[in-house]
């Protein structure tokens, strides 16, 4: 029998490939020929096998972490060691601030001071009308002659410095309201009567010679009232110098006095009527009625003729 041509030797595994140069450019790469194998040789080693490459995984973003107000994260100190996590709190749920209730607030106050700025307005153009319609002036008030005046002086001998002085003096107020639409009423008060002494060291010296009750009454507009009141003194100590001048110039119907009526007013216009404020007239140049006026007034009952002086008048003792 003929014999077996032998087997032909196993392959050997290809060597890892080495990474090839870069293709020179067509111009410089050398021509090769394609050359058949002889026959009986070895054919060429076919090229190892690659593996195709794949394309990168995409990229994945990282999560954010939730909110620190809502859920807290537990840390975990470094080596392993695990502690309680605290319990959570809920927590109080923020009001936000402005918007619809902000707006409303503004607009109310806008509106509440419109309204009252038109209200002052209308108060003010409200009185300014009543001002010019009804024009309302303060009444006058004149102080009449006193009458009538009686001074009693006693001696005081040689062992006494000093006089005692018995008094009786009347005054008359006259007043006279301008108005044609306003009318006032005065409340009950007081009159008192007191004698000026100016030449004195200590400049005028008032003595007090008593007062009197005054009654209320209501004046009309356009019309003339009259307040008349007595005042009584006994017992009154004067000092010998004084003694004698007021004796000197009671004797020649220059003695001096001051007149003082504290009471009430209140002023009426139409059906309206106002309270009840202080009044005070002041009367400083209050003088005798000459003897004349003095016996008609005691005849006529009362009624004094002779230049008069303007009282001043003080509401809430402020001058009027």
């Amino acid at each position: 029998m003929a014999e077996k041509p032998p087997l032909p030797p196993k392959p050997k595994p290809p060597l890892p490939s080495k990474p090839r140069p870069k293709a020179a450019p067509a111009a410089a790469r050398p021509t090769t020929t394609t050359t058949t194998p002889a026959p009986g040789s070895r054919p060429p080693a076919a090229p190892p096998f690659k593996k195709p490459t794949l394309a990168p995984p995409p990229q994945v973003l990282p999560l954010k972490p939730p909110p620190a107000h809502q859920y807290r994260q537990q840390q975990y100190p470094p080596g392993g060691a695990r502690k309680h996590p605290r319990p959570y709190r809920q927590q109080p749920p923020h009001h936000r601030r402005g918007g619809g209730g902000g707006c409303s607030c503004r607009r109310a106050c806008c509106l509440a001071t419109g309204l009252a700025l038109l209200a002052l307005c209308l108060a003010l153009a409200a009185a300014c009308l009543a001002y010019l319609y009804y024009r309302p002036r303060g009444p006058s008030f004149h102080l009449q002659p006193l009458s009538p005046v009686r001074l009693r002086l006693g001696g005081g001998g040689n062992s006494s410095s000093v006089s005692a002085m018995d008094a009786t003096v009347g005054a008359r107020v006259v007043s006279w309201n301008p108005n044609e639409r306003v009318a006032f009423r005065y409340g009950d008060g007081e009159g008192r009567v007191s004698l000026r002494d100016a030449d004195g060291g200590d400049g005028d010296v008032d003595v007090a010679l008593g007062w009197a009750p005054v009654h209320g009454f209501a004046h009309a507009p356009r019309t003339v009232a009259t307040v008349a009141f007595v005042a009584t003194a006994r017992g009154v100590v004067l000092d010998e110098g004084v003694a004698a001048r007021v004796r000197d110039r009671y004797r020649r119907r220059q003695q001096g006095f001051r007149v003082v009526v504290d009471a009430h007013v209140g002023v009426r216009v139409g059906a309206i009527s106002t309270g009840m404020v202080p009044i005070r007239l002041l009367c400083d140049d209050g003088v005798m009625a000459p003897r004349a006026a003095a016996a008609g007034s005691s005849s006529d009952g009362g009624t004094v003729v002779g230049p008069m002086s303007k009282c001043q008048v003080l509401l809430f003792r402020v001058r009027w």
